[in-house]
């Protein structure tokens, strides 16, 4: 497992119940309990506190004295994929957003043409009495949109494309 933050990288293997360093153990992960992690050194020992663990993003923000510190983890799946020049063969490719559900549409907060970051509200379905907001599974451009405010749609109904 290789570990990045910024342009500092450490190649790190694992030894009972710890990560070590590939070239020696100087460097060693030590997990104490759920939420903390020990980092060891020759010369210290530093506490983080685990704030984030992110598995689609494959990073883990840490907490050590109030300072964040993001890192990227990255394995040798990782690597050789990109070596191979498929780094992205994993990432899912989404093209469309379905109706999750049969319901009403109450309003469209997109245009065609508007860019969108995972996790931006495309529009507003009611189901059942209730108001739920389909949001973007994915960063992208909208291609088309295949509903208007104030129709009916049924569950797996095509309602946005994206480029």
């Amino acid at each position: 497992m290789k570990i990045t933050n910024g342009s500092n990288s450490a190649q790190l293997i694992k030894k009972n119940n710890s990560w070590i360093t590939e070239k020696n153990s100087e460097f060693q992960l030590i997990p104490k309990d759920s939420e903390t992690v020990l980092i060891k050194t020759p010369n210290n020992v530093y506490t983080f506190r685990c704030l984030e663990v992110n598995a689609e993003e494959k990073s883990v923000t840490l907490l050590h004295q109030a300072k964040k510190y993001t890192f990227k983890i990255t394995e040798p799946l990782d690597e050789l994929l990109k070596s191979m020049g498929l780094e992205n063969a994993l990432t899912p490719k989404i093209s469309e957003i379905k109706a999750p559900m049969p319901g009403l549409v109450l309003d469209i907060l997109v245009q065609p043409g508007d860019l969108v970051k995972k996790g931006d509200k495309i529009l507003i379905l009611e189901a059942m009495k209730m108001e739920n907001a389909i949001k973007s599974p994915v960063d992208a451009v909208i291609s088309e949109i295949h509903i208007q405010k104030g129709t009916a749609v049924d569950k797996n109904q095509s309602l946005v494309v994206f480029q």
